[in-house]
């Protein structure tokens, strides 16, 4: 097992060996591929003789066998070189429509529809301009975008598309503006004037034609025959001394003359010496439209006496060309017709691609949109029921710590009334009273400890605490303080205390004393109790603060000069008119601990 193991290691990396070295032989292309690449925009015929004379790559070296493929046809293409197939380019455009490099697909499918359509494969050649115009998008290759925005014009231009070719002449010449080519700029021009005269726009053709001159002959290139073009638009207006004055320029700039187009001006201008010179150099040509339309000028000059002879010879040969034209331009009509179909299909498709996209475009965004609603609300409600969750905790615990703070009110309370009823120092109606409310408080007591007992298991079944439980924790420990403290001033003021151990009849003065010290002591207790009970008279309201000092009922007596039967019938009238005012029903709690509790 472990010599098998060893053996497929060995061949593992044998094998990247060899893979990384095929790789590394065809990273980058010949040399002669270079240079013939970098001359073929200026000098299509150095390229091609680089091409010619260098050894072929090998076929086994797809790459380089496939660009030697592609630049070959290309400059042949550029030299204007007659194709017999397209078998050189379909080597290159079936290499490269399976690699990521778009600029070399756009390429390859340019040529592929180049040489169909000099093969007359006029729908294959749209597929191809097509196919490379959807590549050449992909990158910024101002000059590809040209050649193959141009080649797709002048398709459908001589197919008479011409809406279709006015929008591919715009996108070529944008890519031509881009690129800084005057060049491309004038041909897509010339492509403009061209496309308007088939449309009869003839003004907007003049325009184009004329703009194309100007960059011509600032760039100096005299070899294009833009005056013969122009020349055929005012021929067609009629204007035939214009049309004339433009050939002959286009003769003395040595440019290759129209003969056809000077022989029809001269027709129109009735000199017809010169226009009968003009057409018989114009039948120099194997185009037989150009042929068919020479014999018919040469046909209506015919008709003058001089050259009346040759009219039986001009109408034979007229009637052989035009039947020539009529069956090409049958078969080109049925092209043209199926390509129009073939474009409409396409774009009808491509519509139904985009309906698509954008119908998935929208699935996505709501898909999108209920996954964020989901989250949105799973995080909503989980903030909610955590929030509800630390409500709960907070209620729960300032509940405990309210029944805390009760029960150690009420210990104080027992302790006082533990205290007055072993002084036996109140009246036997007062005694009875007070131990009625003693067990209640004990019992009260009681009953707070088992609902703490409750809470605190409610509580300890939440796993944490927050800040507001802190704070109410704190308040309800500053409430217990603060009952504390105050029971503390009680026992240890100085005036209070005499008061207990020697009790005085109280002077006015007293009296104002004992109920600021009610209200110092417990914070504004008479402006309070007058605020809830506001019929209160000034006796009341000092029995109520004397109680509220912890002032015993024979003290109180002592302190008012009156009886302690007398101080028991006032609590009791004064009792009921502020648990009547107040609507209270509790009759267990005693006056005395309502007055401390308050």
């Amino acid at each position: 097992m472990k010599t098998k193991g060893i053996a497929y290691t060995i061949f593992y990396f044998i094998g990247l060996f060899l893979l990384f070295g095929c790789k590394k032989q065809d990273v980058s292309p010949l040399p002669e591929l270079i240079q013939a690449e970098a001359l073929m925009f200026n000098n299509p015929d150095s390229a091609l003789h680089i091409l010619k004379t260098m050894p072929i790559p090998s076929a086994r070296n797809k790459k380089q066998h496939a660009l030697w493929c592609l630049l070959t046809t290309q400059a042949q293409f550029k030299l204007c070189l007659p194709f017999q197939s397209d078998s050189l380019i379909r080597i290159a455009y079936d290499y490269y429509r399976h690699t990521d490099n778009a600029r070399r697909k756009a390429m390859s499918a340019l040529y592929m529809g180049n040489v169909n359509y000099e093969l007359k494969n006029i729908t294959k050649a749209m597929n191809y301009f097509l196919e490379a115009k959807a590549n050449i998008e992909k990158i910024n290759n101002y000059k590809l975008g040209y050649l193959v925005m141009s080649s797709l014009g002048n398709l459908y231009v001589y197919r008479n598309l011409t809406d279709y070719a006015l929008e591919a002449f715009q996108e070529a010449y944008d890519y031509a503006v881009k690129d800084s080519c005057k060049r491309y700029e004038m041909t897509t021009l010339q492509d403009f004037g061209r496309t308007y005269s088939v449309r009869g726009e003839y003004e907007r053709a003049i325009q184009s034609y004329n703009q194309a001159i100007q960059i011509r002959d600032s760039i100096h290139e005299t070899f294009n025959s833009l005056e013969s073009e122009l020349a055929d638009v005012y021929f067609a207006l009629e204007n035939y001394e214009k049309a004339l004055d433009l050939e002959k320029r286009a003769i003395k700039n040595n440019i290759a003359p129209d003969y056809y187009g000077i022989g029809e001006t001269f027709l129109c201008l009735e000199e017809y010496d010169s226009a009968y010179y003009y057409l018989k150099k114009a039948l120099h040509t194997s185009n037989v439209y150009t042929l068919a339309g020479v014999y018919e000028a040469l046909l209506s000059l015919s008709q003058q006496p001089t050259y009346r002879q040759y009219m039986t010879d001009f109408c034979d040969s007229l009637l052989f060309y035009q039947d020539s034209i009529y069956a090409l331009d049958k078969s080109e009509t049925i092209i043209a017709y199926k390509e129009k179909y073939e474009h409409q299909k396409l774009a009808h498709r491509n519509q139904q691609l985009e309906f698509q996209t954008a119908r998935w475009f929208l699935l996505s965004i709501i898909a999108v949109l209920c996954l964020i609603g989901v989250i949105t609300y799973f995080y909503i409600y989980r903030k909610t029921m955590l929030y509800r969750k630390k409500e709960d905790l907070n209620r729960l615990t300032a509940q405990l710590n309210k029944n805390q703070r009760l029960m150690a009110r009420n210990n104080i309370y027992i302790a006082e009334l533990e205290k007055r009823i072993a002084e036996n120092k109140e009246v036997a109606e007062q005694l009875e009273e007070q131990r009625e409310t003693l067990a209640f408080l004990r019992e009260e007591n009681q009953t707070l400890q088992q609902k703490n007992a409750h809470l605190q298991t409610e509580i300890t079944s939440y796993k944490s605490t927050n800040g507001a439980t802190t704070i109410t924790e704190a308040f309800n420990q500053l409430q217990l303080e603060k009952d504390q403290l105050s029971a503390l001033l009680i026992e240890t003021h100085p005036y209070l205390t005499a008061l207990h151990q020697h009790p005085i009849c109280l002077s006015n003065a007293d009296r104002n004393q004992i109920c600021q010290l009610a209200d110092t002591i417990y914070t504004g207790f008479r402006q309070r109790l007058l605020t809830s009970i506001p019929s209160l008279s000034e006796y009341e309201v000092l029995l109520c603060c004397l109680i509220k000092l912890h002032f015993s009922v024979s003290e109180i007596a002592t302190l008012l000069a009156i009886s302690p039967a007398s101080v028991s019938t006032s609590k009791s009238r004064l009792k009921k008119k502020i648990y009547t005012q107040l609507k209270l029903s509790d009759e267990k709690r005693s006056f005395d601990t309502w007055i401390w509790e308050y």
